[in-house]
């Protein structure tokens, strides 16, 4: 969700995972070109200019978080997990999740769009996050609490802030979209983190979606 400009395909891939995971990416050369990192994730990254990472979390799954959290790059990232729980990967600074089996068609699609600015989870993940409509008539109490509450402390400014991070924006972009400083765009972004609880914008934009606050 980091709004970066779109380059035309193919994209370099930078795959931290099995040769096997690499294998299976590298099926459409014209839509990716696919490198696996053979040193540093940080490294390897900058090595290969990769326009977006894919993280197989399933091995080594602590260090394949402290990777992810470590980047210094502006890079999308992937994470492959091995359920449908990705909060902690997003919480780590992935911009999206898939489960480690996820058909490789729909991985590379998935990495499009990661590079086109959007997030992507698995259904099953944003279906436990966002209750559907059966549950909604019935929500949980602790729940049917906390959204009115969040809205209320959101301003309206951090509200319009909130919906332009669901699309995906950087702070530049929803500085320009709302014709405010970049300066201003950041504070708005740090107060809304703090007051979802979240240490990510993907993090902050979920809980908000999970609370009724915004439709994803």
């Amino acid at each position: 969700m980091r709004g970066l400009p779109v380059r035309a395909v193919p994209l370099r891939v930078l795959v931290s995972g099995s040769e096997q995971l690499t294998e299976s990416l590298s099926m459409r050369p014209d839509v990716a070109l696919v490198s696996r990192a053979e040193a540093g994730l940080d490294v390897s990254a900058r090595a290969a200019r990769a326009d977006v990472i894919v993280v197989d979390t399933t091995v080594g799954t602590a260090f394949a978080h402290e990777a992810i959290r470590s980047l210094t790059v502006e890079t999308p990232v992937l994470a492959l997990t091995a359920t449908d729980d990705g909060l902690p990967a997003i919480a780590a600074g992935a911009s999206g999740s898939l489960h480690r089996d996820t058909p490789a068609e729909l991985v590379l699609a998935a990495i499009s769009a990661l590079h086109q600015g959007l997030a992507v989870f698995d259904r099953s993940f944003v279906t436990r996050l966002v209750p559907t409509a059966p549950a909604e008539a019935h929500p949980h109490p602790a729940a049917a609490e906390a959204a009115p509450e969040a809205r209320e402390e959101l301003t309206p400014r951090e509200q319009e802030v909130l919906a332009l991070l669901a699309e995906g924006l950087s702070n530049k972009e929803i500085a320009s979209r709302l014709d405010i400083s970049d300066h201003t765009a950041k504070f708005h972004v740090n107060s809304i983190l703090q007051k979802m609880g979240a240490q990510k914008r993907v993090e902050a934009v979920v809980r908000a979606a999970r609370l009724g606050i915004i439709d994803l």
